[in-house]
């Protein structure tokens, strides 16, 4: 995107910060709930891109609301609003960029073509970040992530992960170029252990480990419910492994540091994403797309909609 388009849909969304709750599992209420619209049902779920998440518990507590075999929003949003049972992890959600206007440049901020990403950052809320200064200190500012990423680095809140997001609105199209960790990572660093004690250390991994488990779920849930319901957009694509690693010079420039597999296979097929030989249409410019077409090695990950599957039935 251009940097003037980022800081736009920066300026419009600033203000007070967005509380996100995440419970293990609940992306699938969250996938369901946008894909059913006004309802849908359960016989033609069963049917659809989405069937695998109906046999999740946090699931079938919203079907078990569905008594006529009708799946509607309010079935999901009721469970939605029992997270309290279901033991959520606080965050809180802040905005930020990455990117650059130099086409040499663009490798060294891995993005797919010059100019700018909307970067979603997935920060702490207060009850965990109290934890954490009794362990570092008020003054030790992101003392697990790499100060290069796009993390918060003011001291207000620290940044567990984000998501780095292309965006057009033209096509109502948007691109997951990047989810990422520093922090569970950091905090595994045993050179912690001589930094701020070895026990302090492990009580915070304790601390920690629920976050750990989830985290990248909780990012990719909070990036789809922010593209979709805050930009309203309803095209989202996903890198798989090998492409986005190509399109963003990883393969090329940084085949040390290459990005953990699972985060472009398994992660998207969790998220019940479809792979695809489609190009998100802002991307089709870029010369070495063209190149990796031609030669059979495009694809991404695209994420269901009715529409599509409606769609792909009438085509058959």
């Amino acid at each position: 995107m251009e940097k003037t388009q980022v800081e736009l849909i920066r300026e419009c969304l600033s203000g007070n910060r967005t509380v996100f709750r995440y419970a293990p599992d609940s992306y699938a209420l969250q996938l369901l709930k946008d894909y059913i619209g006004n309802g849908m049902g359960i016989a033609a779920l069963r049917r659809s891109p989405y069937a695998k998440l109906l046999t999740k518990p946090i699931v079938t507590e919203a079907l078990a609301l569905a008594g006529k075999g009708q799946l509607e929003p309010w079935h999901l949003e009721a469970v939605i609003a029992q997270y309290r049972d279901h033991k959520p992890l606080n965050f809180i959600l802040t905005l930020d960029e990455w990117g650059t206007d130099d086409k040499d440049d663009r490798h060294w901020k891995q993005t797919c073509r010059t100019g700018y990403d909307l970067v979603l950052q997935l920060n702490f809320a207060n009850d965990h970040h109290q934890h954490l200064k009794t362990l570092v200190g008020e003054d030790d500012v992101a003392p697990f992530s790499y100060h290069g990423h796009p993390v918060r680095k003011d001291g207000t809140l620290e940044t567990l992960a984000w998501a780095r997001i292309d965006l057009d609105f033209a096509s109502n199209q948007a691109l997951i170029e990047e989810i990422q960790s520093d922090w569970v990572k950091g905090v595994g660093d045993s050179y912690k252990n001589y930094l701020y004690g070895e026990d302090k250390m492990q009580q915070y991994r304790e601390v920690l480990r629920p976050y750990a488990k989830v985290w990248d779920e909780a990012m990719l849930t909070a990036a789809l419910c922010f593209i979709r319901r805050e930009l309203g957009i309803r095209d989202v694509f996903y890198h798989s492994y090998d492409t986005g690693n190509r399109l963003k010079g990883i393969e090329r420039y940084y085949h040390l540091g290459k990005p953990p597999r699972y985060l472009y296979t398994e992660l998207p097929k969790k998220f019940c994403f479809v792979p695809t030989s489609e190009a998100p249409d802002f991307l089709k410019p870029v010369r070495y797309l063209h190149y990796l077409q031609r030669h059979g090695k495009a694809q991404w990950f695209k994420l269901p909609t009715q529409e599509q599957s409606h769609g792909k039935k009438a085509a058959a």
